[in-house]
């Protein structure tokens, strides 16, 4: 008798490709409750959007008032979002709603559920592009987190996922996208992947799932961190540790401090991590006068040929004089050489170096610019 294959929900191999099977298993297996409230207003704002979509694909229009409102109804009752959220969720899905259109004729599908080989899944919105003939998975976060990068959202399991079954839910499109739709910040983020790169997302699958099954096998779930860390809120044998500082430094609390140091640093920028997502669910944190918030930064840059042209004919301070000259440092040249390796073997004639001191720690076999 064959048996039969185990299916897992994306959100639960997403949990694995975190990397933490101590948590894995507390939600997944232990049957946990780590439902925060930002995530029931995340619940109840996809009940609302689903009800509103197939209310405006019944009658053929791309947005109505009415309907949101009918829909807003449907949607809290359908999720049992907790009375406490509702006002909350009420400003977040009318501040959507009068901002939201979708074209009839490029309807796809909605909350559509698909279970494609061992993984189910289910897009909250699914678009076709006629003219580019492109398809468009959406999904949308009703949370605080500022919205993605599309560095980050390439990097999002869910999106290499939800495009990889797109492409074999819906074949015959010339390119298939993934859009993340921050909903409180009316700003969409869009990627668009090759055909290797979703072909390559097989792999990871089923590295997530021989994981857990070498897991059960085992009984093996240790903790480790990663990017989970940064809401989690289960009881964990790493973060829960309390270490305290020696008053003194004795030879033997020397060795010691310096194993210390190791997890600290950790979770140094696991805590700033923490605090970066509380921001992004509770929004700014003031402390004594002190404000933590997730801010936009703006950076600056220029085309390196014309700040040479502009020094040369300013003659700036002699920028150009002698061995005391304007240098370029190998870090801010780092990527231009890793993209182009020749680059360093055409510049090492030209190289010049500093030796300077600095106090770390390095593993073995790692360079300087690789460890932290």
């Amino acid at each position: 008798m064959s048996q039969e294959l185990i299916v897992y929900r994306r959100s639960e191999l997403e949990a694995i490709s975190d990397g933490c099977l101590h948590r894995y298993r507390a939600l997944w297996v232990d049957g946990v409750d780590d439902t925060s409230d930002i995530a029931l207003i995340g619940i109840g704002f996809a009940r609302i959007k689903h009800a509103y979509l197939l209310r405006l694909m019944e009658h053929r229009l791309p947005s109505d008032s009415e309907e949101a409102r009918a829909a807003f109804i449907e949607g809290v009752a359908l999720s049992k979002t907790p009375a406490r959220l509702v006002p909350e969720l009420r400003q977040v899905w009318f501040f959507h709603a009068e901002r939201f259109e979708v074209d009839p004729d490029r309807f796809v599908a909605a909350e559509e559920r698909g279970e494609e080989g061992q993984v189910s899944w289910s897009p909250d919105l699914v678009l076709a592009h006629p003219e580019s003939n492109a398809l468009e998975v959406i999904d949308d976060k009703a949370g605080w987190h500022p919205p993605l990068t599309e560095e980050e959202l390439k990097d999002l399991f869910q999106a290499r996922v939800y495009s990889r079954y797109a492409r074999e839910r819906w074949p015959g499109f010339s390119s298939y996208s993934f859009s993340i739709n921050a909903v409180r910040f009316n700003k969409k983020t869009t990627v668009t992947f090759t055909a290797d790169e979703l072909d390559a997302v097989d792999v990871e699958i089923e590295a997530a799932i021989a994981t857990i099954e070498e897991a059960n096998r085992t009984g093996d779930w240790p903790a480790i961190p990663g990017p989970s860390c940064r809401f989690c809120t289960l009881a964990c044998p790493i973060a829960d540790e309390k270490q305290l500082m020696p008053k003194r430094l004795t030879k033997d609390q020397w060795q010691k401090l310096g194993a210390w140091l190791l997890p600290a640093e950790k979770q140094l920028r696991g805590l700033k991590k923490l605090m970066k997502e509380g921001c992004s669910v509770y929004g700014p944190c003031d402390v004594n006068g002190v404000k933590w918030d997730n801010r936009s930064v703006e950076s600056r840059s220029y085309p390196i040929a014309e700040v040479v042209k502009i020094l040369a004919a300013r003659n700036v301070m002699g920028a150009f004089d002698g061995d005391n000259g304007l240098t370029i440092s190998h870090s801010a040249l780092a990527k231009l050489i890793k993209a182009f390796p020749q680059l360093e073997e055409d510049l090492a004639p030209f190289q010049r170096t500093k030796e300077t001191w600095r106090f770390s720690a390095k593993r073995p076999g790692v360079g300087d610019e690789d460890d932290e």
